[in-house]
């Protein structure tokens, strides 16, 4: 899709390519991380419901406080990506776009995170891939810069410290760039 950005006053063509269209196909690719894996907890699930994938569950802040839904993606596959569409809705809670790289840290995989603007309802919204958080479990850690070229996974995390329900539903995730890029 061929779409117009504006970038320091000039229009520039963005064009946008689907990563995850929830077919059923590609549904069964995502996985749940819940905070059980430290011992906590929250609980979240996954489904499927007419081409939307829907993630849903509560979190449970006492000894966790995150669910979190992962994808694997081909390495390369987001090469020159400068943003992530996402087509959504949600609560109205803080979620995080999270992307792992092959960057290392204590020979842990390092967690690159760009938060979600929140949203009460259904709509688009763009996510920069810049200035990310970089964590490991949580703890903020030095990290090389992100390249998206070396992206191997993708995913959404809540971890925004409120114990309760929570429900996002994905229509469609596509990587943009700016054209020519």
């Amino acid at each position: 899709m061929l779409e117009f950005l504006l970038l320091g006053g000039s229009l520039m063509a963005e064009t946008c390519f689907s990563i995850d269209s929830f077919g059923p196909d590609e549904a069964p690719r995502w996985v749940v991380v819940n905070d059980g894996v430290m011992g906590g907890l929250s609980e979240g699930l996954t489904r499927t419901d007419d081409g939307q994938l829907i993630f849903e569950g509560v979190i449970n802040t006492n000894g966790g406080g995150f669910s979190s839904l992962r994808r694997q993606v081909e390495p390369g596959a987001l090469a020159g990506v400068e943003s992530m569409r996402l087509h959504w809705s949600s609560d109205g809670r803080a979620y995080k776009m999270t992307f792992r790289t092959d960057a290392r840290r204590f020979r842990r995989p390092i967690s690159y995170q760009a938060a979600i603007p929140p949203s009460d309802g259904a709509g688009v919204t763009d996510i920069a891939l810049t200035d990310m958080r970089t964590s490991i479990f949580g703890r903020t850690v030095d990290a090389p810069p992100f390249d998206p070229a070396k992206v191997e996974e993708i995913g959404i995390i809540l971890a925004d410290g409120q114990d309760g329900p929570f429900r996002i539903t994905l229509d469609k995730i596509e990587g943009c760039r700016a054209e020519g890029s």
